[in-house]
């Protein structure tokens, strides 16, 4: 019997010594933040003492009572109406994971509840999910969760830490509209969708989704968001040159087939389908034009009669029925036009003029022109539309020529001849033209000015002038009445002059025309390029006596138009009293 005693009061007194557990509460926390245990107990314990200890809860064990709720990094909340005490651990550490004990204290055996805490990283996930969208578009991402948190509340967060996801959240399920925010909860599919309109280059990171719940961590699956302003990281380099026409091409997946395809420039993919410059619905706009071809999964976009103007960024679009187009970018570079000669000419009304084009070797097989028009994509060819231009080829010396038989006024002008109608790369020669015509001057007035033009002078305007220059020499001469009048010879002086006409403009006196506008001429002949064929021909036909009478004016340039009325007819007095002696 006493034996039976002392293994009863054995018994008791280890009942007293080692904490009695009813359960285990599993308990997570993260490092750096702070965790909740919660622990319940039965009715009737309502005013009794409450504590949280470790180990097994000796007097040194102990981390903090409901008599002192307050104690360095603890806290101790008794809720007596749910009968639940709630310990708070603040600032977390490793050290801090381990087996904790949730006590009330009793007369004879306090009542314990095992808690396993474990301290993991505050960040997440492991997986991240990574989604790009541009500048000005909307973009959504779901979080899926299983169907047992249907009702749990739902939340989205920017960052990676957990800890604080809830208090920062962007917007929860409890309220689905928040600005730019916007959440909608599919019960159904068992995911919640976050959408994000009127991107901007700050709205670029790390979001998470969070599901609430109340006895662990909540969970969490990570995104990773990348605004970007243009389009995009490779760009495709196109090079060409003004005048010519150009191809962009712009694949696509076999899924966008049906799509609706179009091009923009810049580099702004939120303003792209608003400011296109061609769409596959209208294949046709002015300068653009758009082929999709199916089978090869890729649309052409032509640019025809280039400038310079056109250099840029491109991007092609493939619309799409998620939240952004599907972009490609092309950079083209628009050069000036290649390898062009400039020149001018002069030419003689009613003369010949040959011109001269010198063309690359790999020409030689190629069509050769000559066409007329201030800019080479809208000029006439000229050998094709007159029949007073003649090309002639000569593939020896890489050059051809065209001769005009008769020059006319209306020829001046600019004109182009090449080598290739395509304007592809190559010599091509930029020709300005200027006409002259003939006309007489001579040591009387041989001009009438008329608006526009100068008229050459007259047979009847020199008989006039004949007329009245020997009436002025009969005033002048002392006779005996009843003699006849002395021989009065009237030497009329003739020379050529050039007159130069630009294109619609006349030269109104023949004064204004120097020198140097015949040497310009004479110039034009000797041109390595270009051939005159005028041959100008001057001949002096004069006697000794002439020579002696007029000797001061044969000295000097030969210039007729500045002698005046009365040094003419002195010139050819002495010669008349020359001839009499």
């Amino acid at each position: 019997m006493w034996s039976v005693q002392n293994l009863l009061f054995i018994i008791c007194i280890a009942l007293i010594c080692v904490p009695s557990a009813v359960g285990v509460i599993h308990v997570t926390g993260y490092l750096g933040s702070e965790v909740k245990i919660s622990c319940s107990y039965g009715p009737g314990y309502q005013a009794y003492q409450k504590y949280l200890c470790r180990n097994n809860c000796g007097s040194g064990d102990v981390l903090i009572t409901t008599s002192n709720p307050v104690k360095n990094k603890y806290r101790i909340h008794d809720d007596k109406t749910a009968r639940i005490f709630t310990t708070t651990i603040s600032d977390l550490h490793s050290t801090d994971a381990g087996k904790y004990w949730c006590g009330v204290t009793r007369d004879l055996t306090d009542l314990y509840t095992e808690v396993k805490l474990k301290v993991v990283p505050d960040s997440c996930c492991d997986s991240v999910t990574k989604i790009e969208s541009y500048a000005g578009y909307s973009m959504s991402f779901s979080c899926q969760y299983e169907s047992s948190y249907q009702n749990n509340l739902k939340y989205i967060c920017r960052g990676t830490r957990p800890s604080i996801c809830l208090e920062q959240a962007l917007i929860t399920s409890n309220n689905k509209q928040y600005g730019r925010f916007r959440l909608n909860d599919e019960n159904m599919s068992t995911k919640f969708t976050t959408k994000i309109s009127s991107l901007t280059q700050s709205d670029s990171g790390r979001y998470l989704c969070g599901i609430q719940r109340n006895s662990d961590l909540h969970l969490f699956c990570a995104f990773e968001l990348k605004v970007k302003d243009h389009c995009c990281d490779t760009v495709t380099n196109i090079e060409s040159y003004e005048g010519y026409s150009e191809s962009i091409n712009c694949p696509y997946e076999n899924q966008y087939r049906n799509n609706l395809k179009y091009i923009c420039r810049g580099n702004r993919p939120s303003t792209c389908l608003q400011q296109a410059l061609i769409t596959s619905n209208n294949r046709e706009n002015a300068r653009f034009s758009l082929d999709d071809e199916k089978m090869s999964r890729i649309f052409t976009v032509t640019i025809s009669s280039l400038t310079q103007s056109d250099s840029g960024y491109y991007l092609c679009g493939v619309q799409t029925n998620s939240d952004h187009d599907v972009f490609s970018a092309v950079e083209l570079r628009v050069k000036e036009w290649c390898c062009v000669r400039s020149t001018e000419i002069t030419g003689t009304v009613g003369q010949p003029l040959t011109l001269q084009c010198p063309y690359p070797q790999q020409h030689r097989d190629n069509r050769k022109f000559l066409c007329k028009g201030d800019h080479r994509n809208s000029c006439r060819d000229m050998v094709m539309s007159e029949s007073r231009f003649a090309l002639r080829d000569d593939i020896y010396s890489s050059s051809f020529s065209v001769m005009i038989t008769k020059l006319e006024e209306k020829d001046a002008g600019t004109y182009w001849c090449g080598s290739d109608s395509r304007w592809r790369v190559g010599n091509y020669v930029k020709i300005q033209l200027s006409v002259v015509f003939l006309q007489h001057t001579s040591t009387v007035p041989s001009t009438v000015k008329t608006p526009g033009k100068t008229v050459p002078p007259t047979s009847e305007n020199l008989v006039k002038t004949i007329t009245s220059t020997v009436k002025a020499l009969e005033k002048t001469q002392t006779q005996t009445p009843g003699q006849p009048v002395k021989g009065i010879l009237v030497v009329v002086v003739y020379k050529w002059k050039h007159h130069k006409v630009k294109e619609d403009e006349a030269i109104v006196d023949r004064n204004a025309l120097k020198a140097e506008g015949l040497e310009e001429v004479m110039g034009a002949m000797e041109n390595d390029i270009y051939g005159n064929q005028e041959v100008m021909m001057y001949s002096k036909k004069q006697t000794s006596k002439q020579q002696s009478a007029c000797a001061q004016y044969e000295d000097e340039e030969q210039d007729y138009e500045n002698f005046t009325t009365s040094e003419d007819i002195y010139c050819n007095e002495n010669f008349h009293l020359a001839n009499r002696k």
